[in-house]
């Protein structure tokens, strides 16, 4: 929380730049005379993350915000869209000669259609909207290494990374930096961060045989030693990490690495409204890590004040000037005609699937939550009750759009269940009980570690409402559950682990495997189970429920 102190002083020190950029006309630079051979510039960043190809708007509920979002989507209207976020990036760039429309990754895996097609028809859009320069997340490996390689073949904006190898060779895939030269005077070094939770025939940064394991996510020095070459050779008046880590990594990563002014952060889906400064390596220099939500319901925006130092070799001293997340309102923007077309016509093919009527919800169904979710709730229990299963489970992803009280269509089935994940199998067969131990166990202790870079993202994996436990989260690792059942049995009651129901044998059905004991069932959908059991209730309403509580 900032204080009234830093606020009021926050106020007037924005009101003097906005005098002195409207002195400046904001084209070029305030000299500073010749004595400390410096002079200032003004740079606008605009950005995006996590857009998930939601191309066109989207309801979108956070978890905190069930209770209340049918009423302000009813005053608010739909949010986001590619092309609504192209009119206003257009329009806020026009009076800073020095700008730049950035991408910090996670752009075509989500959305029906970014689903259905590996993420190839989303590119034409990602295309009309002119970034300057993007990064891959981690859900942009979603498809697997081919299907990822002829989607990024597409992309014509610069592609960076300097973490992302192929495991055959050992090479950077792309670029690892792009150096550049704006028009009014600045010169910008942008440096891409990968997330090292990605799969499909890539390492990152090492060459770890684990890439999940927690040195993928030590890249700080690698990182250190590129920029300290780019300062060397390129002598940039401002650096700025792309970066698809997460935003509590970012903090722990700006704190360990040194050379970036700035990290545009993404993966968490943290709306972040306050800049925050986190000294480097050094403990000299301030880094400003931001964030902009997801599904393109945001647009962020810092504006900085640079003090260039002319001999180059010195770097300049960096004073945040303004900083906004902009809500992407669709009703109040009229929406660029180029990528509005472009993304109908993503649209079109699927319209008549996607938008057909299965049935209605009376509460609204959203994706987030830490331990369970409306949206998961409805999965689980469907599966579970569909084969008559002790238990079904469903990932805690992040993204996803939201249902409103009303119709559900075949399109919104899509969004809810992610398919690319199991690649709309239903695995069904048997597990045991230390598979839901570890599930819930390993989910918590990565969810509420002490560490950021134990946590990969995303949310607890969700079980059906057989799974029952208890939990608090100011503990050490191993000792989050307090009581865990499925149905009667306890695999932890107290937080003591029954052994002896570890090996328990229960029935399993799920969008993704639960080991060797759950085979892919033959002539079966994730989305198609979902869809028969919607049409046969016909009325739906998941809840948050007592499967889950917290107890401190």
């Amino acid at each position: 929380m900032v204080n009234n102190k830093r606020k009021s002083f926050r106020i007037l020190s924005r009101i003097l730049y906005v005098c002195m950029t409207f002195t400046l006309g904001l084209t070029g630079s305030a000299s500073a005379g010749s004595a400390d051979n410096s002079e200032t510039q003004y740079i606008r960043l605009l950005w995006t993350n996590d857009t998930h190809g939601f191309f066109v708007p989207v309801w979108h509920a956070e978890f905190e915000e069930l209770d209340s979002y049918e009423g302000t989507a009813a005053t608010e209207g739909k949010i986001g869209g590619y092309a609504n976020i192209k009119t206003l990036a257009d329009e806020l760039r026009k009076p800073y000669s020095n700008s730049l429309f950035l991408d910090s990754g996670d752009t075509f895996d989500g959305s029906p259609v970014a689903q259905k097609t590996s993420g190839l028809d989303v590119i034409p859009v990602l295309n009309a909207m002119g970034f300057d320069a993007m990064t891959p997340g981690n859900r942009d490996f979603a498809f697997g290494k081919a299907k990822f390689l002829e989607a990024t073949a597409q992309i014509t904006a610069p592609y960076l990374s300097m973490n992302l190898r192929d495991a055959d060779t050992g090479e950077l895939v792309f670029d690892p930096y792009l150096i550049k030269d704006l028009p009014g005077g600045m010169k910008v070094a942008l440096v891409g961060v990968t997330h090292p939770f990605s799969t499909g025939g890539f390492v990152h940064g090492k060459q770890l045989a684990a890439p999940s394991s927690y040195e993928a996510f030590d890249v700080a020095d690698e990182f250190s030693r590129l920029v300290s070459r780019i300062r060397a050779h390129h002598h940039p008046d401002l650096v700025i990490a792309l970066s698809h880590l997460g935003y509590l990594q970012d903090l722990k990563f700006a704190s360990l690495q040194h050379g970036a002014d700035v990290i545009l952060g993404a993966h968490t889906h943290h709306n972040i409204f306050e800049e925050h400064l986190v000294k480097d390596k050094t403990r000299k220099k301030d880094v400003i890590v931001v964030q902009a939500g997801s599904h393109g319901k945001y647009l962020g925006k810092l504006d900085l004040e640079v003090r260039v130092n002319k001999r180059r070799w010195r770097q300049s001293k960096i004073r945040v000037s303004d900083y906004e997340l902009i809500r992407i309102v669709a009703k109040d923007i009229v929406p660029d005609a180029a990528v509005q077309a472009l993304a109908e016509a993503a649209y079109a093919p699927f319209a008549a699937e996607l938008d057909r009527v299965i049935g209605t919800t009376d509460v609204v169904i959203a994706r987030r939550g830490d331990v369970q979710s409306t949206m998961a709730n409805l999965l689980t229990d469907s599966w579970a009750n569909t084969f008559g299963t002790d238990l079904s489970r469903h990932f805690g992803i992040r993204y996803g759009s939201s249902i409103l009280p009303g119709p559900i269509t075949v399109g919104d089935v899509w969004n809810m269940v992610s398919p690319n994940i199991g690649r709309n199998g239903m695995f069904v067969g048997t597990t045991n009980g230390a598979f839901v131990y570890g599930q819930v166990n390993g989910g918590l202790n990565r969810q509420y570690g002490s560490d950021p870079y134990n946590w990969p993202g995303g949310d607890v994996t969700r079980f059906n409402d057989n799974v029952n436990y208890t939990y608090k989260v100011n503990t050490p690792d191993d000792q989050h559950i307090v009581d865990l059942k499925v149905g009667d049995d306890f695999l932890v009651q107290e937080g003591v682990v029954n052994t002896a129901n570890m090996t328990k044998t229960y029935t399993y059905a799920a969008s993704a495997p639960a080991g060797p004991g759950t085979p892919r069932l033959e002539a079966s959908t994730a989305v198609g189970e979902i869809i028969s059991y919607i049409e046969a209730l016909g009325a739906m309403s998941p809840g948050i429920d007592g499967r889950t509580q917290r107890l401190d």
